[in-house]
């Protein structure tokens, strides 16, 4: 299907992280394929095409002469360098940028991550502008787009925010090509671009595409709204376009999904089972209470300091819930050389050890957190064991471990058992719907609510006693919001933000009509 959309057009997906990891494993450089359904997806579409994709070469072994000593390497179909293709497709050319530390302290750690970031998640106080920022932002696109031009392409699809200004740098050198890009971070409102210094360098640079895609349509307005008030060259035409330089961009809305079959295969898969008994042996998990759910990257835009506030409230104001529910963290640092995520895995260790101190008994940890690596069939035996998964962001684009908690409960089966008083005490709820309580101010909230139980993580007392209706949700409610959602997802799959992509790369997506008001 791609390679018929595509004809015998080039294609280059331009992003900041490779599909396909070297790092050295006892002296030896090895293959690592990073988890992550975009990334999977997206490896997919190049594979189909046999085309290039331009990425920062981040592992220790990535250029090692034995493996790519010009910096590319041939990446097969469903292989990773080093492994045999598993199907008739081409695959890719995977070249990599060898950045150098300075550029990618201040493009990467700095101006990506400490100005862009916080901004496009409403975020003032983690906003540090540093003077060497901007330059290495530019640096870097620049040589991302140099690198995308030498691959002599015929549509360029850059990838999210670490790359806003390489769409202009590709149109100065490839006029002719097909340029798009999808922002997979919220867009801000005008009054909040605002704080950024290079706002309008940054519009441009994003114009230097044909089409621009985003998660949701008032992400969308949101852009259009920056580039009328920053913008004064640009008109903003009715039907959702924006004339620019001579030129048409359009704009429009695409909610990304995951692989609904794949996330479900692994939840029922021994790995997944195996996984759960490890964890309910290690942290002595009594099987009779319920577990409620929390998987998060340890960035502050995600709610974990808000959410375990909640569970503390909860126990405080309903001292009958202590000893019922576990709740399991699921953590993963991220972004350590950045003071600020320093600071919030300390703040999030500490909230557990108080919480835990104050509400543990001497047979019941209130909080039990895990910061082991696992793979995606374990963390889909985490999602398949929880009676409820809490995704409480104080912003997200789209957020998709909610999609994910929802595909990997699959079809209940029809007379597996729930305690229909308390939702409580049961011992069949592995084969049982849990529920899902989800932020308003996340993208997937959009769809997946009011079947996921919404809730605003500012508001403490209303977010505990959210959590609470899901712990004594009984099994006829559950089911039916289960069901609810599980349409969803699978009506917004990875396959369907795909095809969506597909028609915006080859010219024939549909413009998204202005708002009449």
């Amino acid at each position: 299907m791609i390679d018929d959309a595509l004809g015998d057009r080039s294609l280059v997906v331009v992003s900041n992280r490779e599909p396909c990891v070297h790092e050295y494993v006892d002296g030896e450089p090895t293959a690592e394929r990073p988890a992550g359904g975009l990334v999977t997806a997206l490896d997919g579409v190049v594979a189909e095409t046999g085309g290039t994709w331009v990425a920062w070469g981040s592992g220790d072994a990535d250029f090692d002469p034995a493996v790519a000593p010009d910096g590319e390497v041939h990446v097969p179909a469903g292989g990773s360098g080093d492994e045999p293709a598993d199907d008739d497709r081409p695959g890719y050319t995977l070249s990599r940028l060898d950045l150098p530390r300075r550029l990618i302290e201040n493009y990467y750690y700095g101006y990506s991550n400490q100005v862009l970031w916080p901004i496009c998640h409403l975020e003032a106080d983690p906003v540090t502008v540093d003077p060497a920022f901007a330059p290495a932002y530019r640096e870097a696109n620049r040589r991302f787009a140099e690198r995308a031009v030498a691959a002599d392409p015929d549509v360029v699809w850059f990838q999210d925010y670490h790359l806003a200004l390489a769409p202009q740098y590709v149109r100065e050198e490839r006029p002719e090509a097909r340029l798009v890009q999808f922002w997979h971070v919220p867009w801000p409102t005008p009054e909040f671009f605002e704080i950024c210094p290079q706002g309008t360098e940054l519009l441009r640079g994003l114009l230097g595409n044909d089409a621009i895609g985003f998660h949701l349509e008032r992400y969308a307005a949101n852009f259009r709204d920056c580039v009328a008030r920053f913008v004064p060259d640009a008109e903003l035409m009715a039907s959702g376009t924006i004339r620019y330089d001579g030129r048409t961009v359009e704009t429009h809305a695409s909610p990304i999904g995951v692989d609904t079959e794949r996330v479900a295969a692994n939840a029922r898969s021994d790995a997944a089972t195996h996984y759960w008994d490890r964890v309910t042996g290690r942290y002595d998990l009594d099987r009779g209470r319920s577990i409620v759910l929390g998987v998060d990257r340890l960035d502050y835009t995600k709610g974990v300091i808000e959410r375990l506030d909640a569970l503390a409230y909860l126990l405080e104001t309903t001292p009958e819930l202590a000893g019922e529910f576990t709740y399991v963290q699921k953590g993963t640092r991220t972004r350590e050389g950045i003071p600020a995520y320093r600071r919030y895995y300390d703040e999030v260790r500490d909230r557990i050890a108080d919480l835990n101190g104050a509400h543990g008994t001497p047979d019941w940890t209130p909080v039990v957190y895990i910061e082991d690596d696992v793979d995606d069939r374990e963390l889909a035996g985490l999602y398949r064991h929880a009676d409820a998964a809490v995704v409480s962001s104080r912003r997200d684009g789209m957020n998709l471990v909610a999609k994910e908690f929802v595909a990997a409960q699959g079809q209940p089966a029809p007379n597996a058992g729930l305690a229909q008083a308390d939702g409580l005490d049961r011992s069949t709820r592995n084969r049982t719907p849990g529920a899902l309580v989800l932020s308003r101010f996340v993208g997937a909230a959009e769809s997946l609510c009011p079947a996921a139980l919404s809730v605003n993580p500012y508001d403490v007392a209303g977010f505990a006693e959210t959590i609470r209706t899901a712990l004594t949700m009984d099994e006829t409610e559950r089911r039916e919001r289960a069901a609810t959602m599980r349409v969803s997802v699978r009506e917004d799959d990875i396959d369907a933000w795909l095809a969506t992509q597909m028609d915006v790369l080859t010219g024939e997506e549909q413009t998204v009509a202005a708002d009449d008001d």
